[in-house]
């Protein structure tokens, strides 16, 4: 894996983080990227990840790593005036990891909510297990005490932080890591539902761990823009597909004990803005029918020509935060708390489309 000195890329915040103790930041050219500080366990995580071909498109795609600046290139670097609001790495606090050791090394990870205008997110942590084998007695008590009285305990997963769209009314509604350890077994669906219906009465319920403000993107000229919400058609079709992507990650840990998740979390994101869904709509049903004219004696040469085109998106889904996961060859069983997590999802999810169906959502 690649590695570069962190000493003149100059970032910003990554405004979109709704969970995790990292402080992640990207390019202030670019919002391909992140650069998200890590742990030498998740380094070689990514790496060993490589090995697994079946297995590298539910997670990030990694573009290598940065280490911080040395007091040297800092001194350079602090000679030198930055531009307002824009920081350069070595000039950013050491973050430092759940058990306070620094963090040297950031990873160049793919920026999942790139492609998207306005994306809503879901971060669940999934497991019941919480921490790693060096994890001293004091660190497994507190993730033990911090984990009682929430769907950790009950379901094996517990919603970290959630963003949604509303397109009618058009606010953004934030759900901090408090909503989701406030939720139970029987509470935990009208979340899910809030979150795939931004502009039903589920999202519009009294909460007092939701922050809604309007969209400072939406100016005054165009205040006639779409107030529709996106189609219950698409809405499906989006669900339907998380649930089959996430039923193929569960069929590779089934297949592959080695890989270790502890303290993972499964980021979900899809198009909140109707408009922006009816043009990825459009472009996919075009694309379906050309795929259909050309036959399958063309399929090797379209297979080429959508690679250099990015290939919009509706929805995301990919497993993240690895900082305590591993590969181990010595495994011969999943672990059973990750399952049963992952299948209490796919449950909710498919509640959701029940709900929808009966409720017209």
């Amino acid at each position: 894996m690649a590695s570069w000195i962190a000493s003149d890329h100059q970032l910003v915040k990554f405004d979109n983080q709704i969970a995790g103790h990292d402080r992640l930041l990207q390019l202030s050219t670019t919002d391909l990227l992140i650069i998200k500080p890590c742990t030498r366990t998740e380094l070689d995580f990514y790496e060993t990840a490589q090995q697994y071909p079946e297995f590298t498109p539910w997670i990030p795609q990694c573009f290598g790593s940065l280490r911080s600046s040395t007091n040297a290139e800092k001194q350079l670097l602090n000679n030198e005036k930055a531009n307002e609001g824009v920081v350069p790495i070595s000039a950013v606090e050491r973050p430092r990891d759940t058990q306070g050791r620094a963090l040297d090394e950031h990873l160049c990870l793919e920026n999942l909510l790139h492609g998207f205008t306005r994306p809503c997110i879901m971060d669940i942590k999934l497991g019941d297990r919480l921490y790693d084998d060096e994890a001293d007695e004091a660190k497994r008590k507190k993730m033990q005490d911090n984990a009682k009285g929430t769907t950790i305990e009950s379901l094996a997963a517990r919603i970290s932080g959630m963003k949604v769209y509303d397109t009618v009314d058009k606010t953004w509604s934030a759900y901090p890591k408090a909503f989701g350890r406030s939720r139970s077994q029987d509470t935990i669906l009208d979340a899910f539902l809030a979150y795939f219906f931004p502009t039903s009465a589920y999202a519009k319920a009294p909460e007092e761990n939701r922050t809604t403000t309007p969209d400072e993107e939406i100016q005054a000229e165009s205040s006639s823009s779409s107030r529709k919400k996106v189609t219950g058609t698409k809405m499906r079709w989006i669900i339907e597909s998380i649930i089959e992507d996430i039923v193929s990650m569960v069929e590779f840990l089934e297949a592959y004990p080695a890989l270790e998740l502890i303290g993972a979390s499964l980021l979900i994101v899809y198009e909140g803005d109707s408009e922006a869904a009816n043009q990825v709509w459009k472009k996919l049903i075009e694309e379906d029918n050309r795929e259909a004219q050309d036959g399958a004696q063309d399929e090797e040469g379209n297979e080429e020509e959508e690679e250099e085109e990015e290939e919009p998106k509706l929805y995301d889904v990919r497993l993240i935060d690895f900082a305590h996961s591993r590969w181990d060859v010595d495994r011969i069983a999943q672990d059973a708390g990750l399952l049963k997590g992952f299948q209490n999802v796919l449950r909710l999810l498919n509640e959701c489309l029940d709900r929808q169906r009966s409720e017209k959502l």
